[in-house]
């Protein structure tokens, strides 16, 4: 396994902008019977950080190096701020940075597959909103998005915040917060609006997080609709809640073949 740190030019963002990626090296370290995993194309899985955090914040704060060592994924982690992986109203195209230029990047980098079944994003916080918005707004990209304790509601989050600074700092994303709702930033309608193609979805939260309630409302709306596996467990917003939780994500991706 390798630790790589990245610095790149992006042409969308027009800026330099980082990238961290563990990615699968066969050495005297790895175990025989694991040796013949370590060959390419590799299944790639964009795992994003939330909203305090950057590119490093997934090694930093979690074992998740330990936890793939011996898996044939690479694991690309981006630098994208406070955007909340969005073509922000007033700011940056972090979106189209995540979901086109990036992954153009990685692929001429790195032997990854192209395949949507062998493309994976998670996240938490405002990374489980990311993945969840990569995937139901591309579901012919990415077979499966996984969100761990994610601000999968923005409707409620934006109520929750209607009198705090934060308010400001969404509507510099978002725009006018009282048009999200059935809009392009809204979860719940590209959720909604899904015809054909549709992701394999994994949903964690902790039962004390204060993001529990939109959680347990998306999840029931759309149940029926969608694929979802569904965790809840004592937590809150957390590195030891999302620490435990990312091993079951990777346990619920097809890493190593059809899906469990």
């Amino acid at each position: 396994m390798a630790l790589i740190h990245l610095s790149l030019f992006s042409d969308t963002l027009m800026m330099d902008s980082s990238v961290a990626i563990i990615f699968p090296q066969a050495s005297q370290r790895t175990p025989e019977d694991r040796k013949p995993l370590f060959k390419g194309p590799y299944k790639v899985l964009y795992l994003l950080h939330g909203l305090k955090q950057n590119e490093t914040s997934w090694y930093r704060m979690s074992s998740i190096e330990r936890y793939v060592s011996n898996l044939p994924l690479v694991v690309v982690m981006p630098s994208v701020h406070r955007s909340f992986y969005t073509d922000q109203k007033r700011g940056y195209p972090y979106y189209s940075y995540v979901a086109d230029e990036l992954p153009s990047v990685m692929k001429a980098m790195f032997n990854i597959s192209d395949r949507r079944e062998d493309t994976f994003v998670a996240g938490l916080s405002m990374g489980g909103y990311g993945a969840f918005k990569l995937a139901l707004s591309r579901p012919e990209q990415y077979g499966y998005a996984a969100s761990l304790s994610g601000a999968l509601d923005l409707v409620g989050l934006r109520d929750q915040q209607e009198d705090s600074p934060f308010a400001g700092e969404m509507e510099n994303t978002f725009g006018d917060l009282s048009q999200v709702a059935g809009g392009e930033h809204d979860l719940f309608a590209l959720a909604g609006n899904l015809t054909c193609q549709k992701p394999e979805l994994f949903m964690s939260c902790g039962t004390e997080d204060f993001l529990y309630a939109g959680n347990v409302r998306f999840c029931s709306s759309f149940s029926e609709k969608l694929s979802i596996t569904y965790h809840e467990e004592p937590g809150s917003h957390t590195w030891d809640y999302w620490d435990r939780n990312i091993q079951r994500v990777l346990d619920w991706l097809p890493i190593l073949g059809e899906q469990h």
